[in-house]
């Protein structure tokens, strides 16, 4: 299966190379120390990326000082940080999508979007995942892959982040459908069949 997985992550990144999406990348602020809430993600042209990369060859640390040489709107550039910036990760690009929480209350079936923002590799695993298995949702992810299940949720698969974390009691089903139609697409490029995968037990 690894083999198999591989070969698809493979097939994600020549895909996602020619899909035109956002660019984001990871700021750090000293308000946070812990690894998981220690950033925000700014969105950054190629342009502007291109110019910090500049004044970091000539500022060092210290470019943070001279954003204003690049980023020209004083309110952006305190949303980015919480006004006191340490650094900002240009390396490593990240984007985001859109998830649904969709709940089940008796006859009662509740939908809301949760933001998600991941690295460009964990994005191409999931899609892998999803070629994998042409039914897979989040809540059978945690038995394949627990290590990318916690990354996109952030905590445990009982919370979710939509600016407020709230815990759901209500037994609950996370999609991702734009994975989902990406998945389509890699499938009708390389001619591949839906495949079911393994299935295994839903998690509520």
């Amino acid at each position: 299966m690894n083999e198999e997985l591989a070969k698809y992550q493979e097939m994600a990144k020549a895909y996602l190379a020619k899909k035109e999406r956002v660019n984001y990348y990871q700021t750090k602020s000293v308000y946070y120390e812990s690894p998981d809430y220690s950033y925000l993600l700014a969105e950054l042209s190629n342009d502007e990326v291109r110019q910090l990369k500049a004044l970091k060859e000539r500022y060092g640390e210290d470019f943070i000082s001279h954003l204003s040489e690049v980023i020209t709107d004083p309110d952006v550039i305190s949303d980015m940080f919480f006004d006191e910036p340490v650094d900002i990760d240009l390396e490593t690009i990240h984007h985001q999508y859109t998830f649904h929480l969709r709940t089940v209350n008796g006859e009662k079936v509740t939908s809301r979007s949760i933001l998600v923002e991941l690295s460009d590799d964990d994005y191409c695993r999931l899609l892998a995942w999803h070629l994998y298995d042409s039914h897979l949702v989040m809540n059978t992810l945690f038995y394949r892959d627990e290590e990318l299940c916690r990354k996109i949720m952030r905590e445990s698969m009982r919370y979710v982040s939509d600016g407020i974390v709230a815990m759901v009691d209500a037994p609950f089903v996370v999609t991702m459908d734009e994975a989902l139609a990406d998945a389509d697409a890699i499938r009708k490029q390389n001619s591949l069949e839906k495949s079911v995968g393994y299935v295994g037990p839903l998690f509520f």
